[in-house]
């Protein structure tokens, strides 16, 4: 009996010119969406570890120290106002009410010796550092007149020093020297709520119409920033370290600095004109947050693992789009099919690699983890392609592995260029893709199979 004709509708389809080259191109585009799943589960992956790094930041800051801000000395002196009003009966009574007057510096000189350290718990490796912080300068005489408030009605025998430290648990040593005499400064409310952390002393020989001098030794610890208020009406600050990747913040940038491998040294220079308070005021007066005028430095970590792990993971589906390509095109080239199952199977290799580096990057240096882990995903891929697909293929999938890993590698040194890089990268990408296929066939149908021999 003579072979029936293939009448079917798959069979119909298959004889329209490109049908199976575009189905399999669907098929292609398809699996790489899938690929989409694993790799948002493994950006979820690298948000958790990132997360818990962050809580292990949290407890070693909680118990070393946090990121700190100063701010101060600031002069408190009470005074009273008295006001008369008439009794029911005619008579007139007075009331008499205390309140506070505040007074910045005339100078204020800062420096601060910053030495870094590290603090290690579980898998995470957390930056802080010790200090030594000297303040010095002056205050001017207090001037009350512009109040008319009389010189019998201020206290000046009570007038204490306020001192902001962000976080006071930590400070090691303390020492402050005003009016010629030492202080015994003591955690508690700052009044006014000037700060909102800080020590207060009661200054003992304070004297109307004369300037006092002032010094301040502190050693303090801390993690990621450290911060100076200017609240002198001339300010200096003088910031220096041995860490060698500083980033400076606040209101406003150092004049000068100085960074190398060793460290970096910066200076800071303010007038009462450039910050938004005055250099006196009453209580209730002042409604500016200090904090805003802040300037210092922080103590940047440069190629966070979870930084660089995330931003690779973001590039995944370029890295598996790729390789299905070649696979694809170079099969296409040579008549060489790979089954889905295969393209599936090279996938989740490949985001096995995202993993690989993960997982080292929280044990060795990141550069050594992703070469390792770059190093196995080309050997994988290549073995596994170029056994059950065709060598050929295999091989050319390794060279496009290694070209997108080492084009990667270089994107995670990149700051600024990093998107400029990047574009120009899969416009290569996708010129090289033009060029080699540009002699293939897209409307060739596949071979039909061959008739049955009649029985």
């Amino acid at each position: 009996m003579a072979a029936l004709p293939d009448s079917s509708i798959a069979a119909q389809l298959s004889r329209i010119p490109g049908f199976d080259i575009s189905k399999r191109v669907i098929m292609l585009g398809i699996l790489i969406l899938l690929m989409l799943i694993p790799l948002t589960m493994i950006g979820d992956l690298v948000n958790e570890r990132s997360y818990r790094r962050y809580e292990v930041e949290n407890q070693i800051a909680s118990q070393w120290g946090a990121s700190q801000i100063i701010g101060g000395p600031v002069l408190m002196i009470p005074y009273v106002t008295r006001s008369s009003y008439t009794r029911t009966d005619g008579s007139i009574g007075s009331t008499v009410t205390e309140r506070a007057a505040f007074f910045l510096p005339e100078n204020l000189m800062i420096t601060a010796d910053l030495d870094s350290d590290k603090r290690r718990r579980s898998l995470h490796d957390v930056l802080v550092y010790t200090s030594q912080i000297e303040l010095k300068g002056t205050f001017a005489p207090a001037n009350f007149a512009d109040w008319n408030i009389p010189a019998s009605d201020i206290k000046w025998s009570e007038a204490v020093a306020a001192f902001g430290v962000s976080d006071i648990n930590g400070i090691v040593n303390l020492d402050m020297t005003l009016a010629n005499g030492a202080l015994k400064p003591a955690p508690g409310p700052v009044g006014a709520k000037l700060f909102h952390n800080g020590l207060q002393a009661r200054v003992v020989g304070l004297e109307a119409g004369k300037p006092h001098d002032f010094a301040i030794k502190l050693a303090l610890n801390g993690s990621g920033s450290l911060q100076f208020l200017p609240m002198g009406n001339a300010t200096t600050i003088g910031v220096r370290s041995d860490w060698p990747d500083p980033g400076f913040v606040g209101a406003s940038l150092p004049q000068t600095r100085t960074i190398t491998k060793s460290g970096f040294d910066a200076h800071w220079e303010a007038t009462y004109i450039s910050r938004p308070y005055p250099g006196q005021w009453r209580a209730g007066d002042l409604t500016t947050d200090l904090l805003i005028s802040a300037v210092g430095v922080e103590l940047a970590r440069p190629g966070d693992v979870y930084q660089q792990s995330d931003r690779i993971v973001k590039y995944g589906l370029m890295v598996i789009g790729l390789t299905f390509a070649t696979i694809f095109v170079v099969g296409l080239l040579t008549d060489v099919r790979a089954h889905m199952v295969q393209y599936l199977l090279v996938g989740g290799s490949i985001g096995i690699f995202y993993l690989l580096v993960l997982s080292l990057s929280e044990q060795i240096r990141f550069d050594l983890a992703y070469g390792i882990a770059s190093a196995v995903d080309i050997a994988v891929v290549s073995l596994y392609v170029g056994r059950t697909v065709r060598r050929l293929i295999g091989l050319v999938t390794a060279i496009v592995l290694v070209l997108v890993h080492g084009w990667m590698f270089v994107l995670l040194q990149m700051e600024d260029a990093v998107l400029l890089c990047g574009t120009v990268g899969l416009l290569l990408a996708l010129v090289t893709v033009r060029y080699v296929a540009r002699n293939a066939d897209w409307y060739r149908s596949r071979t039909p199979p061959p008739a049955r021999p009649a029985e």
